[in-house]
């Protein structure tokens, strides 16, 4: 197997492996993930298992926040991605010619307190100094159980202080300056891992508390494919679920390979990552009825509480038909 040698460019991490000699015709694609998603593509790029499946793959690693991945996507620089679930949404109802085709993993957030806080109870909170990077989809969804589930405001009953990226939470928590912070995997994982905060609450407890569903897993990372590249190449849409199933196999069955994967693309402690892998909810694949119904009930709550304007998330079988793409 020949592999290009990955390289680094203008801010983009590119590694392409064609795998020329698997290549069945399919064609060329280009997937491109975010370095800190937690959603096994990475494991996808590295095993090339789109190149297992026929395509002739280019993969790109984009450090950063969701954003210009999103732009990436939608400008055609690339002709899929993963990518938050609710972000996604987001784009959708903003006229980004996406869809929908599978998913990657469960919700990565969490509430994660300050050792020496005194917060034992999700209730603690009000009053309290709690950092969060406002604008993200982690924080809306957590806001909305909370709101849903323990009928208080995280924004209004509580000092939320705003931090720009990840990392000024944590040096705000390590500082104490705040009594508790509202982020994502492996960020919350490295915090508890140094001993300087505890899991106050995970974003699967407030979802499971706030809708009552015992069964079935939101999700945080999906799958999107450009309508153009998807009209052309209908394919991609099993394959990529195909391949994204392959690397969970991967993630459970080989641990040790996995780890070593994500230790490669996100460039983090080996120890933080092996908490992290530990503490992943669930990695997911493929767009099961069981998987869209509950995809539909989160994009009622983020219509309910503000995040999606649209009218379609009204409508499931609108939401089935336009939003998603099952193959």
């Amino acid at each position: 197997m020949i592999r290009r040698r990955t390289f680094i460019k203008g801010g983009l991490a590119l590694a392409a492996t064609p795998a020329m000699a698997r290549a069945q015709g399919k064609g060329k694609v280009k997937l491109a993930y975010l370095q800190l998603g937690w959603a096994a593509t990475e494991i996808i790029h590295k095993e090339d298992l789109l190149g297992r499946h026929g395509w002739q793959a280019e993969y790109s690693v984009v450090p950063g926040a969701p954003g210009p991945l999103l732009n990436q996507l939608a400008s055609r620089n690339v002709d899929a991605i993963d990518m938050s679930f609710a972000l996604a949404a987001k784009a959708f109802e903003d006229g980004v010619p996406l869809r929908v085709t599978g998913v990657a993993t469960a919700v990565l957030g969490a509430i994660i307190a300050r050792k020496d806080a005194g917060l034992s109870r999700v209730e603690d909170l009000k009053g309290r100094k709690v950092a969060a990077v406002v604008g993200t989809s982690t924080f809306f969804d957590i806001r909305a159980l909370t709101l849903k589930g323990y009928g208080f405001d995280l924004q209004k009953d509580t000092q939320i202080v705003t931090a720009t990226a990840p990392p000024d939470m944590v040096t705000l928590l390590g500082k104490k300056e705040v009594d508790a912070i509202i982020a994502w995997q492996p960020i919350t994982d490295a915090v508890v891992l140094r001993g300087e905060g505890v899991y106050l609450a995970k974003q699967i407890d407030l979802w499971r508390k706030a809708t009552g569903r015992t069964t079935g897993f939101p999700v945080h990372v999906c799958y999107l494919v450009h309508n153009d590249f998807l009209t052309k190449n209908p394919a991609i849409a099993r394959d990529l679920n195909d391949a994204q199933r392959d690397a969970v196999e991967i993630w459970y069955g080989k641990p040790d390979r996995a780890i070593e994967i994500v230790q490669d693309v996100t460039k983090l402690p080996k120890d933080v990552v092996q908490v992290a892998y530990k503490e992943t909810v669930k990695m997911l694949s493929g767009l099961p009825d069981e998987q869209v119904d509950t995809l539909i009930a989160q994009l009622k709550i983020n219509k309910e509480f503000g995040f999606l304007k649209s009218d379609i998330w009204e409508n499931p079988d609108r939401i089935r038909r336009e939003f998603f793409y099952r193959a």
